[in-house]
């Protein structure tokens, strides 16, 4: 059996913008991409957390939003893992960090790096996971009337359209495995920012086909 353990934020969590609450398991596209998979060969794990980062304590939140200082626990809890996804890097542009496409893609760049050690250190024969990196879907527009925008503001509408470009510059130096979901799906009208049961529906078809390619081949 072929485990993936995907790794991300709100979306990856299944956060409902039109509610505040989470879309059910079905719904989510780690729980789709399960269902689409099949259960007898693969085994698909959920680590989505709200305003998780790349990098960076929120101190708006709490300690436990920097993706890179929770990673090496998560991994070592699901070894042995087959194949990580990462997308993580939207909550990078909320407008208290000031940072760069640049900067957040070597905040991406950073976790690639942490996870290869963590996987090849616990991994039998010192090789580490297959890593499947994805550049967040775009924010739009509809961000404004969002409950977000004070946070983000106009600046991460513009930045969320220079962020591909860099991702997949840093997962080919990286040798690394590349998606790019802002030309798969948009984020709800309601803030611009999260997902709608649609698109979480096509972002689960599209990592179905991804993973399944990934694992046969490696």
């Amino acid at each position: 059996m072929k485990t993936i353990v995907c790794y991300g934020d709100s979306n990856t969590y299944g956060y409902d913008p039109t509610d505040s609450g989470r879309y059910a398991y079905a719904v989510r596209w780690p729980g789709r991409l399960q269902l689409l998979l099949g259960r007898e060969a693969y085994y698909v794990v959920e680590e989505g957390l709200n305003c998780r980062t790349t990098v960076h304590s929120d101190p708006c939140y709490d300690d436990d939003k920097s993706g890179v200082a929770l990673l090496p626990a998560i991994i070592k809890t699901h070894m042995p893992i087959d194949l990580l996804v990462v997308m993580l890097g939207s909550n990078d542009m909320k407008l208290r960090f000031h940072m760069q496409a640049a900067d957040i893609a070597r905040g991406a760049a950073l976790l690639i790096q942490t996870a290869k050690q963590v996987s090849a250190a616990k991994s039998p024969d010192g090789m580490p996971c297959e890593i499947l990196l994805v550049a967040p879907p775009l924010i739009t527009e509809d961000l404004r009337d969002g409950a977000c925008y004070d946070e983000f503001g106009d600046r991460a509408i513009s930045l969320s359209r220079e962020l591909s470009n860099w991702y997949a510059t840093v997962a080919q130096n990286s040798g690394v495995h590349f998606l790019d979901a802002a030309k798969l799906v948009t984020p709800s009208p309601v803030d611009g920012l999260h997902l709608t049961p649609d698109g979480h529906e096509v972002l689960a078809q599209a990592m179905a086909q991804t993973c399944r390619a990934i694992l046969t081949h490696c």
